[in-house]
C-alpha cells in the first residue's frame, strides 16, 4: 500500500509514518503536489542462525592453504623505489 504526505505533515508525524513503513507501508514524501521522496520498509534482516550455518558449511568446503603466519611487520613493508 502507497500513501502520499505533503512534507509539512510529514516533518510533524515521522515517528508514526516510521511504524507504518516498519509495518510494510510505503509513503511517497510531496512538495507542492509533487513526489520529492520514498519512505519504503527495509528488508527484513537475514536469520542469524541460518546465516551463520551457510558461512559454516562454505568454509568447510574451503581449501586449507596451511600457509606459515606472516608477521605484522611484514604485512607493512613496502619496496623501495
Amino acid at each position: 500500500m502507497t500513501t502520499q504526505i505533503a512534507a509539512f505533515d510529514a516533518k510533524q508525524k515521522l515517528s508514526e509514518l516510521l511504524n507504518r513503513a516498519h509495518g510494510g507501508e510505503t509513503i511517497v514524501i510531496t512538495r507542492h503536489g509533487v513526489p520529492y521522496a520514498k519512505l519504503v520498509p527495509i528488508e527484513a534482516p537475514a536469520n542469524r542462525e541460518e546465516a551463520k550455518s551457510n558461512l559454516m558449511e562454505r568454509l568447510r568446503h574451503q581449501v586449507s592453504l596451511n600457509l606459515p603466519p606472516v608477521p605484522r611487520e611484514q604485512l607493512y613493508e613496502r619496496d623501495e623505489l
